[in-house]
């Protein structure tokens, strides 16, 4: 398995090493809500079956062996940033943003901006979901650090 990164998603962790003090390790395939996410941690320790799978403008990228088996050699996926938040750990999100995963040859730009309702039955009569999360961080969290 192989992790590049956009000049973007670059540029967002070059950031976040220059304002934190720790050592930032990227991990995906780690996450308990979101999965296969990326998260970029300070002082992280990955578990004993991660392994690098890229670097960030510094940064080690690990992995989980159940997923850099789905990768096999030099196929992986591209980390990328957006500006849409959820909750997250991920230190990149006191920029405004976050990381996400993208298939290789996957175009941002010419990606759907609402979620796709299967055809028939009770939630093809549903409005499409738009993608952004709306609604703020309670200001007793807000540039909370946790470590």
């Amino acid at each position: 398995m192989r992790v590049t990164a956009t000049d973007r998603a670059a540029d967002v962790v070059g950031e976040m090493t220059r304002r934190r003090a720790g050592v930032l390790t990227v991990t995906i395939g780690t996450g308990c809500c979101e999965s296969t996410a990326p998260f970029l941690y300070e002082d992280f320790w990955p578990g004993p079956d991660q392994e690098p799978v890229g670097e960030v403008s510094g940064v080690t990228v690990y992995a989980p062996e159940y997923l850099r088996s789905q990768y096999p050699g030099d196929d992986g996926v591209t980390l990328d940033v957006v500006d849409e938040l959820a909750e997250s750990l991920s230190v990149e999100t006191e920029l405004g943003c976050r990381l996400i995963l993208r298939g290789r040859g996957i175009d941002p730009a010419r990606a759907p901006e609402v979620c796709e309702v299967p055809e028939g039955g009770a939630a093809s009569k549903r409005e499409p979901v738009l993608r952004p999360v709306v609604g703020e961080l309670p200001a007793a969290l807000r540039g909370l650090r946790m470590r």
